[in-house]
């Protein structure tokens, strides 16, 4: 309650745990007046790191984007300490996550993430990827042990095709870096949401869009489906035109997207038979999706 009356609101009537990770620990707060709220405790990034964040999610969402920013308290500030942490307060966005989005909310995702390119194109905002070339390479030795030479191969020559991509001419923005069905929420078959943005970092843009289409446009086996990639990607086009190269280089763009996220997954099981607590994901999924594009490329050719 102490909290709250910083941010000049009411009493806390009750609250619940949503999620606790090992990158931060999320609550559900709800109001005395009826206002519902999401706290989060970072417990990995710093004080200093926020306001990069803070003021991203701001600009976007004074931009009219679907992207809640953190409340401000009555001094101005938005970042409070919880347990020696620092935290953030967010208006709660209702809505779901869908497990088996339809083309009509794919077309949706596509658009909006156009938009959020725009946007990002326009402001003068630039960090490091954090999942970017040089992590892949840390990531490589943290998990090669584990690798079987074949694995270990196909992730080098992903590793090097990113180097190419990063040489290229390719437009590069402020990417979300994470735009999966988890961090999207809908109400009513509309966009209700876009959230966590902690991964963002500059890059080509069409690297986010190949992230995006490699989670939204599954089948039933957990491929990349033709006809949804087609929908994403016109949606997205219709707000904002891929460039020759960036069309040229998209399906390079979704195999460097998989070896990303299964490098990640490694990483993460690794991790968690190291004793972190961190939830952990199917490696295998991104290396399938990887085969898929890497397979796809060589009837191409």
């Amino acid at each position: 309650n102490e909290l709250l009356s910083m941010f000049g609101l009411s009493k806390l009537r009750n609250f619940q745990g949503a999620s606790a990770g090992i990158e931060n620990t999320t609550y559900f707060l709800f109001l005395a007046d009826g206002l519902q709220l999401v706290l989060t405790l970072f417990e990995t990034m710093t004080r200093d790191e926020l306001p990069f964040y803070i003021s991203l999610t701001r600009d976007l969402n004074a931009a009219g984007m679907p992207v809640p920013c953190p409340l401000q308290k009555l001094d101005g500030c938005s970042i409070h300490e919880i347990a020696d942490k620092p935290a953030l307060l967010f208006p709660l966005v209702q809505g779901i996550h869908l497990d088996k989005p339809t083309p009509q909310e794919i077309n949706q995702v596509g658009s909006t993430l156009a938009k959020i390119h725009l946007q990002c194109l326009a402001m003068p905002y630039e960090r490091e990827n954090p999942h970017g070339l040089k992590w892949m390479k840390q990531a490589l030795a943290f998990t090669e042990s584990t690798l079987s030479q074949d694995d270990k191969k196909l992730i080098e020559q992903q590793i090097q095709a990113r180097s190419k991509l990063e040489s290229l001419n390719l437009p590069r923005a402020l990417i979300h870096a994470d735009l999966f069905r988890d961090n999207v929420l809908f109400r009513d078959e509309e966009l209700a949401g876009i959230v966590d943005f902690y991964g963002a970092g500059t890059d080509c843009l069409i690297l986010d869009l190949a992230i995006a289409v490699n989670d939204w446009c599954l089948n039933a086996e957990g491929l990349v489906d033709d006809e949804k990639r087609t929908v994403f990607l016109k949606a997205y086009e219709h707000e904002r035109r891929l460039s020759s190269l960036e069309r040229k280089y998209f399906l390079e763009a979704l195999q460097i997207a998989a070896t990303c996220f299964w490098l990640s997954r490694l990483e993460g099981q690794i991790q968690a038979s190291q004793g972190s607590n961190q939830a952990t994901k199917n490696p295998d999924l991104c290396k399938k999706l990887l085969l898929q594009h890497t397979t796809q490329q060589s009837l191409q050719k």
